[in-house]
């Protein structure tokens, strides 16, 4: 599951739900738990524990994000098009996603409607397909922040 984070991580949820367009596209859809040890939160405060589960709906994705923070957990939904075409959102400020393949990396870029909060979301996944990486990068009023994180698909 972020500095378009006002709802916390959110934004990290991206990566879980984008789905084989091509046979050379990796498949990220399934419940995925992030390596918070092995992750790097930038200037962002680390959760406890985050998971996501992923399912393709159509030519969407659609993630549940679910960030764990001492006694509390926070869920947070999220339809993403994997069309490389602009559309609106209102989560989690009103803005636009554009997401598109290069190459084998997932990349969404969201920005809010008056500019001031923007983010760059880069995903790939392992040979293997158990580990994926995912890098963050956002811009809003209060700063800048990059993270790396680092995610491991859990067996259903």
């Amino acid at each position: 599951m972020c500095t378009f984070r006002l709802a916390g991580p959110l934004l990290l949820s991206l990566f879980v739900g984008a789905t084989v367009f091509a046979a050379s596209k990796p498949d990220f859809t399934g419940t995925w738990e992030l390596d918070v040890k092995r992750s790097d939160f930038g200037n962002l405060s680390k959760p406890a524990r985050m998971t996501i589960e992923s399912t393709m709906q159509g030519d969407a994705m659609h993630s549940v994000q679910t960030t764990y923070v001492e006694q509390e957990s926070q869920s947070a939904e999220f339809t993403w098009y994997l069309d490389g075409k602009r559309h609106s959102s209102d989560k989690p400020v009103p803005g636009y996603s554009v997401t598109r393949w290069e190459d084998a990396t997932l990349v969404s870029d969201r920005q809010s409607n008056d500019g001031a909060y923007k983010e760059t979301i880069r995903m790939s996944l392992s040979a293997d397909g158990k580990t994926v990486t995912e890098t963050v990068e956002t811009k809003n009023p209060s700063g800048t922040n990059k993270e790396k994180l680092i995610w491991h698909r859990k067996v259903q």
